[in-house]
C-alpha cells in the first residue's frame, strides 16, 4: 500500500509512518521541515504545506490513503488542524487519492452523560483549544459528501504517552472511550499507530471515528 502521512515528523504521525514500513508498506514522509523528514528512516520524504491545497495535491498524489495528523504549537491558536483537515479533504479529489484516515482528538468524545470532556469544568484548560479544533476538524469530516472515505482515530481522553507498542488494547467504533474494566483509558503512541496502521489495512469505520485504549 502507498501511504502518505502528512505529519510524519511529530511523535503521532511519525509513529504511524514507522509502523507502516515496518509492516512493508511504502511510506511518503510530508511535513515542512526538511531536517527532521531527511531524519526518517525508510520514508520518501516530501516537503508540503499542510494547510495549501495544491501543495498537499501535489504530495499525495499517487497514493492510496492519506494519513494527516498535525497540529501547531508554536503559539496559543491551534487552527492548524481545522484548516489542513480542510485542504487535504479539498486535495483528495485532486489528486484521485480515495481515503483520509486522520489522528484527531479525544476531548471531543463522550462522557457516562453523553456530554464532551472538553466541555467539562475540569477539562485541563492547556488542552482545550487544541481540542476544540481537533472536534472542528471532525466536525468538517462529517460535513463531506457521502463519497468522501474518511476515518478518524481518536486517543483516550485520559492518557496518551509516547512509548512503544506493547499490544493489549480494545478498539471502540463510537463517540465514547474504549476503558479498562476500571474505567480507565489509556494507550502509548506506539499502540495508537498500531490501531491506525490495521485500520489502514482493514478497513472498518469508514466515514466514522474510532477509539482504542488498553483492558488491562
Amino acid at each position: 500500500m502507498r501511504i502518505a502521512v502528512v505529519g510524519a515528523s511529530g511523535w503521532l504521525g511519525g509513529a504511524v509512518a514507522r509502523d507502516a514500513v515496518g509492516r512493508g508498506h511504502e511510506v511518503t514522509a510530508i511535513g515542512r521541515d526538511p531536517e527532521k523528514l531527511a531524519a526518517l528512516e525508510g520514508m520518501a520524504p516530501v516537503r508540503a504545506d499542510a494547510t495549501d491545497v495544491e501543495s498537499i495535491a501535489e504530495a499525495i498524489a499517487g497514493h492510496d490513503v492519506v494519513v494527516l495528523s498535525v497540529t501547531d504549537r508554536s503559539g496559543p491558536d491551534r487552527s492548524t488542524i481545522p484548516r489542513a483537515t480542510q485542504a487535504v479533504i479539498d486535495a483528495l479529489g485532486r489528486a484521485d487519492v480515495p481515503r483520509l484516515a486522520m489522528i484527531g482528538g479525544g476531548g471531543s468524545l463522550l462522557n457516562e452523560n453523553g456530554e464532551r470532556f472538553v466541555d467539562q469544568d475540569d477539562f485541563p484548560p492547556q488542552y482545550r483549544a487544541e481540542a476544540l479544533a481537533a472536534a472542528e476538524a471532525l466536525a468538517l469530516l462529517r460535513a463531506t459528501p457521502e463519497q468522501v472515505d474518511w476515518t478518524y482515530l481518536s486517543p483516550p481522553p485520559e492518557n496518551l504517552t509516547p512509548g512503544d507498542s506493547r499490544g493489549g488494547f480494545v478498539v471502540r467504533g463510537d463517540d465514547h472511550p474504549a476503558t479498562d474494566d476500571a474505567g480507565h483509558s489509556a494507550i502509548t503512541s506506539g499502540d495508537l499507530a498500531a490501531v491506525m496502521v490495521d485500520e489502514l489495512e482493514t478497513p472498518q469505520f469508514s466515514r466514522r471515528r474510532f477509539t482504542a485504549a488498553y483492558v488491562a
